[in-house]
């Protein structure tokens, strides 16, 4: 079996009017791209406050939001923490960690997220352990085989950070589109040529090519670099929808059935 490219959206968008009804709500442009794209499979990060916020369960735009989403195939949804680089303290990451798991238990809707994004992620040595409990914490929180913990320093890690955090991906490319090939990045220091690429997401934000070089970016990602999530929106942030974002789901499913259709030159399982 090939392995497919999957996106990771960091979601970030107020989900406006979605409490009211589906056409004015301001997820309604995704709802239509993960509703045309059921081959396509998403991670999507639910992120109320940069964070669960302080209430026990998100507000009603919220909750007819993500149990909208949840209710399609193609979706797994995450919760946003944030490490603050390592130092953030513990109690405070453990409790949003826990707010997110419980809501799991909310009885109106189907608002449960499947694991945690860890976002302002630290690469340092100094820091490997405060990840370690991190994710361990995250893991214990969600005890499922189908959990996803993310973890985003946004540059490459070598080879302890996989070692310490088997069952972690590692966004170890987030940035701007026109430094996507700089000799520093995921793909193109060799450094990181041996670290476990299919644990790995790149994150490109300004994007500014063309259809082709869209295509170029997904392609490169999956069939040459062999990294298994992947975002790339026009946006310098997160706060709005991408304008490309269509053509950008487009060339994910075209890389895939690329790989789908020719298995010799993909053996990977």
């Amino acid at each position: 079996m090939v392995r497919a490219l999957q996106v990771l959206f960091p979601l970030y968008i107020y989900p406006s009017d979605c409490g009211v009804s589906r056409d004015l709500c301001a997820w309604k442009p995704l709802y239509e791209t993960l509703e045309a794209n059921p081959g396509v499979q998403f991670t999507l990060v639910i992120n109320p406050n940069s964070g669960p916020g302080d209430a026990a369960v998100p507000d009603s735009n919220y909750i007819a939001a993500v149990a909208t989403v949840n209710a399609l195939a193609n979706v797994k949804t995450v919760g946003y923490v944030r490490s603050t680089w390592g130092a953030r303290p513990v109690g405070e990451y453990q409790a949003e960690i826990t707010t997110y798991a419980n809501w799991a238990t909310y009885p109106d809707a189907n608002i449960a997220v499947h694991g945690i994004f860890v976002d302002e992620a630290n690469n340092t040595a100094s820091t490997l352990q405060y990840y370690t409990d991190f994710s361990n914490y995250a893991h214990s929180a969600f005890p499922s085989d189908d959990t996803l913990v993310v973890q985003n320093p946004g540059t490459p890690l070598d080879q302890s950070w996989f070692d310490a955090m088997p069952n972690d991906v590692f966004v170890t490319f987030e940035g701007f589109y026109a430094n996507m090939f700089d000799d520093w990045t995921a793909y193109t220091d060799s450094r990181f040529a041996d670290t476990p690429h299919q644990r790995q997401a790149s994150i490109i934000h300004s994007f500014t090519g063309s259809t082709t070089d869209l295509v170029t970016v997904t392609d490169t990602t999956a069939e040459l670099t062999d990294i298994r999530y992947i975002y790339v929106t026009t946006a310098e942030d997160y706060n709005s929808f991408p304008t490309n974002l269509d053509t950008f789901v487009a060339a994910v499913s075209g890389t895939n059935a690329w790989m789908a259709a020719n298995p010799e030159s993909y053996p990977r399982v």
